[in-house]
């Protein structure tokens, strides 16, 4: 139907109805993005809490932890794809808060520095370095650098530019205390079999024949020949590291299923569990199974093994990572039962086997499990 008078649009006013609703497109695209955009400026940047030398010489001595220092130069562009990198990522900036004391330091600074020596170092004028770069990383310093030093203060330097995945397994390396037991070098393979940086999972078949505890020491009551009981925790890294790789070790596994009954529980387990007696979880967050509590005298350190023998009674016992070879060289000191007459760096020493990455460490033999009351 054609209307009783017609209007002729001009171009002009075709041009307003164009304008009017491309504006209204754009309204209802902002109110429907607005929250999104709310968010996404709420979300704060990740950052590394970094301090000064000052800082952390206070807040070390009122709460200990691993330090981290990293070694940069401002005109040095692996230092800076670092810092605008690795450090800005979440999962490192996280963890490295909270494991870790952190300071950054330019080696061409200029300022006085007071390092926890007690000493002061300055920057020499007729020198291209800080005088503390040149004490800690040598006459020829690289940047970056990444020096952590552990609980016993003992350094560990890393040279080059290092992307998240490498950062995480050095932070876990140091802050779980595998470098007491492993080399850097073994460590770091078996780590990324654990956690490849495609996030693929890695499916290792588990070798080790784990039952469940009641199941253990019905069978060695039964038929003896001991109990191997290893405890973890599902934040604990190590822990799943050697789940994947020496438990998963072919020659492990054998020789664990053959000497022992094996057990693997999670501290932090709200089942109850019974060894003579019950035991619980209070099953508050964080909070950890009284089993574990007690087996491991309160001191909850991660991965944590006991060896037992065929009465129940506790061997041995220890509480960091071991790579395959440590943990079947230990099991060997154990069922050898070497341990009645030798410390173990001596049996380690005469012990005849082709691996040879163990870090040489005493391993005291411990007092029985009081499992009574």
């Amino acid at each position: 139907m054609q209307p009783l008078f017609p209007v002729k649009k001009s171009k002009s006013y075709i041009m307003k109805i164009i304008r009017l609703a491309l504006l209204q497109a754009v309204f209802t695209a902002f109110v429907f993005l607005l929250p999104t955009l709310l968010f996404a400026q709420a979300e704060p940047t990740p950052a590394v809490n970094w301090l000064t030398f000052d800082q952390l010489k206070q807040i070390n001595t009122e709460k200990p932890k691993p330090i981290l220092l990293f070694f940069y130069k401002a005109n040095d562009d692996s230092s800076k794809k670092m810092l605008e990198t690795t450090f800005t990522r979440k999962e490192v900036c996280v963890y490295l808060n909270a494991k870790f004391h952190a300071v950054k330091f330019d080696i061409s600074s200029k300022t006085d520095i007071t390092f926890l020596d007690g000493k002061v170092y300055k920057k020499d004028p007729g020198k291209p370095y800080h005088d503390l770069a040149l004490l800690l990383m040598g006459q020829k310093p690289m940047t970056p650098t990444l020096l952590f030093y552990d609980d016993e203060n003992k350094g560990f330097s890393f040279t080059g530019y290092k992307g998240f995945h490498d950062m995480l397994c050095m932070m876990v390396y140091i802050s779980e205390n595998v470098q007491k037991t492993t080399k850097y070098e073994t460590w770091a393979p078996a780590y990324f079999r654990t956690f490849p940086p495609d996030k693929q999972v890695n499916r290792i078949p588990l070798a080790v024949n784990w039952l469940p505890l009641n199941e253990a020491l019905k069978r060695n009551k039964e038929q003896p020949k001991g109990i191997f009981v290893t405890f973890y925790t599902k934040s604990n890294a190590a822990s799943s590291v050697m789940l994947v790789n020496a438990y998963s070790h072919n020659k492990v596994a054998e020789y664990l299923n053959k000497n022992f009954y094996c057990v693997r529980i999670d501290a932090q387990t709200t089942d109850t569990l019974i060894w003579d007696k019950p035991y619980y979880n209070p099953q508050a967050p964080g909070k950890f199974h009284d089993l574990a509590k007690t087996m491991m005298k309160d001191k909850m350190q991660f991965p944590s093994i006991f060896y037992f023998d065929s009465g129940n009674r506790l061997i041995l016992t220890e509480n960091l990572y071991l790579s395959p070879e440590a943990m079947y060289l230990l099991s060997n000191y154990v069922v050898s039962e070497s341990y009645k007459t030798k410390p173990f760096t001596e049996f380690m020493n005469t012990f005849k086997f082709e691996f040879n990455d163990i870090v040489p460490r005493e391993h005291p033999v411990s007092d029985p499990l009081p499992v009574k009351d």
